[in-house]
């Protein structure tokens, strides 16, 4: 699962995997999901969930980012890579902070879940984050064990958790070294 490789077309960032194409979502395809318009897109029965419109919506009026290859930290659409449906989506809620930290979310559309793609896609989200970031963090409801499984499997630590949410931290080199 560690095996990401970034390329750019058209300044469109895509993190490739064994089984998954993660490409950064476009202005067009964002629309698409906000309208609900499957005309012409190869989504999973179940793509788009309630929270990709959301984020969709977010990013079309400024709250989250359009990832490019100059300004990475934004959203990615998951794409299954055997069956070309888009399954999810993974991404960063913002630049690295001064501490050099970054929060990503993540989700999978149901018929998708429990085939290690949310795993596999944090994997590769946070191996692409070495390339300004330092740490890693991640939230989930107390309630979501299969979401807190994903980040144990990816490496992560719980580290705190109020209201409900638990707070998960997974420290990275910047640069493509893992911290011990």
């Amino acid at each position: 699962m560690g095996d990401s490789l970034r390329q750019c077309q058209n300044d469109q960032v895509i993190i490739t995997t064994t089984r998954l194409s993660i490409r950064a979502l476009t202005p067009v395809e964002a629309e698409a999901i906000v309208a609900g318009v499957r005309t012409g897109q190869s989504w999973a029965s179940d793509f788009p969930t309630t929270g990709d419109v959301r984020i969709a919506a977010g990013a079309l009026v400024g709250d989250m980012a359009f990832a490019t290859d100059t300004m990475p930290w934004g959203v990615f659409v998951i794409d299954e890579t055997s069956s070309g449906h888009s399954v999810g989506g993974v991404g960063f809620k913002s630049a690295p902070n001064e501490r050099g930290e970054v929060e990503i979310g993540y989700g999978i559309c149901h018929s998708f879940q429990g085939r290690g793609v949310a795993t596999e896609a944090v994997v590769a989200l946070c191996d692409f984050a070495r390339r300004g970031a330092r740490v890693v963090l991640a939230e989930t409801d107390r309630e979501n064990v299969a979401s807190q499984r994903v980040l144990e499997k990816s490496g992560f630590q719980s580290v705190d958790e109020f209201d409900g949410l638990i707070r998960w931290r997974k420290e990275i080199s910047a640069f493509g070294r893992q911290s011990e």
